[in-house]
């Protein structure tokens, strides 16, 4: 059994932001790549949270450690709370004129035939691997403030707490991983799937957002979202030597220490818990 780096607990707090259907269609700085970026990964939360919970059900009678055994049930809890706050999101977006239900449908069905053709064991690597990437972009959101700084509050709100989460348990099915003694090169391949897939399905959610509001086939939106992703802003290029600090055999998600964001969570918690401190790092 390896040692668990963060000896925290991992709670689960179920928040309800109350995001009305008069939500402003480009909620975010009236701008719609960066709000559709955001509605992408809307629509495939939930499928995706089911997906990582399953990963880790079958290993749950093996775990000998009761530090990491309350993590990985502090692990599922956070993730199923995640997928139901996104599935309210959806509602809204089907208010403003998408179909985020059928796409989430057919998110499920996909991951569903997908999982079932992974191994155990690949399918925790594959869940290892998301749990990376969504680390380093919650770091992103919260750190870099163009991000959210001029969104609607409440969902804005939303993104913050799904990002300081998504940070609280980034190490939780690593250090499953790492005590079941599984290797480097599942991990690899584990990776280099998820990077495919997840690619391929958030594009997918993209184009059908982009598509319902005629924007799919002008240039001019595609040439934003380039420079978005990749140029000054740099949505993905601000997290690509993060994105391969993974490929390092050394590698541990604590060693990028981010801890200090947990706790600026919890003290705005503690004085708020229905998160009316919509930027808990200012407050």
């Amino acid at each position: 059994m390896s040692k668990i780096t963060h000896q925290h607990n991992i709670e689960t707090r179920r928040i309800r932001f109350g995001i009305n259907f008069d939500l402003p269609k480009y909620w975010n700085q009236n701008c719609p790549v960066k709000t559709h970026m955001f509605n992408a990964v809307a629509m495939l939360a939930p499928a995706f949270e089911r997906l990582a919970i399953t990963s880790v059900l079958p290993y749950q009678a093996q775990i000998t450690d009761a530090v990491l055994k309350q993590q990985v049930q502090g692990f599922i809890g956070q993730e199923s709370s995640h997928g139901s706050e996104f599935i309210r999101m959806q509602s809204v977006l089907k208010k403003q004129g998408y179909d985020p239900r059928q796409v989430e449908k057919k998110n499920v069905k996909r991951f569903v035939a997908f999982s079932s053709a992974l191994s155990p064991e690949m399918h925790l690597s594959f869940t290892l691997a998301a749990e990376h990437v969504t680390a380093i972009i919650s770091d992103l959101l919260l750190t870099d403030k163009q991000w959210l700084e001029n969104a609607e509050p409440k969902v804005a709100a939303l993104w913050r707490w799904h990002a300081i989460e998504e940070i609280d348990h980034k190490a939780v099915v690593f250090d499953l991983y790492q005590s079941l003694g599984l290797g480097y090169w599942t991990r690899m391949k584990g990776m280099l799937r998820m990077t495919f897939v997840l690619n391929v399905f958030l594009m997918a959610n993209y184009c059908h957002l982009a598509k319902k509001d005629g924007l799919l086939y002008k240039p001019s939106f595609w040439f934003k979202t380039l420079w978005i992703l990749w140029g000054k802003p740099g949505f993905v290029r601000k997290q690509f030597w993060a994105y391969l600090s993974y490929f390092s055999p050394k590698f541990h998600p604590w060693k990028k220490n981010n801890h200090n964001l947990i706790e600026a969570f919890k003290r705005a918690f503690a004085r708020d818990p229905n998160l009316n401190v919509i930027d808990f790092l200012n407050k």
